[in-house]
């Protein structure tokens, strides 16, 4: 019942038939709702993100609108962590810093009307995020525990918040 412009949390949590059983990749439902409109958020939280439905997903090329943590006090503290940690994930998964960038800060902008967020343009409220792509060897868990390995992570070096650094 979704319509244009309506937002998808946990796109890859399996949980509700996100997954074509045969393929692996989207099922028919997610890619109508994409032709339709609708935007396709991470939400990984505590329970709804797993390495079986991302990494086929991402593969069939599935990739998500908007990375959202859905963070409450289960999720923090276990494979989620935190918005740069799932970031991470899908830089892992083969998305380029620019993808995931957009993905973070002007798509979700844009999903939710608020086009004066998420950029650097003239006029636009002094936020800023300073991030640092380190490389190495890092694991990163799913809800079931299960780990994948990814050779990059983004790290937060500063944060401006209306101009000030907090």
């Amino acid at each position: 019942k979704l319509r244009p412009g309506d937002i998808y949390t946990h796109a890859y949590s399996g949980l509700r038939g996100e997954q074509d059983p045969v393929t692996g990749g989207p099922s028919k439902a997610m890619l109508a709702g994409r032709a339709r409109g609708i935007y396709f958020d991470v939400g990984h939280g505590g329970g709804s993100f797993a390495w079986s439905v991302a990494l086929p997903m991402m593969k069939a090329g599935f990739t998500p609108d908007s990375i959202s943590t859905d963070l409450h006090v289960d999720s923090m503290n276990a494979g989620m962590k935190d918005m740069l940690n799932v970031a991470s994930k899908f830089l892992a998964m083969g998305q380029t810093v620019q993808q995931v960038v957009a993905e973070m800060t002007w798509n979700p902008a844009r999903e939710v009307h608020q086009e004066q967020l998420g950029n650097l343009s003239v006029g636009a409220p002094a936020d800023v995020a300073v991030l640092s792509l380190e490389h190495g060897h890092y694991g990163f868990v799913d809800m079931f525990d299960k780990k994948y390995t990814g050779s990059s992570r983004l790290v937060c070096q500063l944060t401006v918040r209306a101009g000030k650094v907090v």
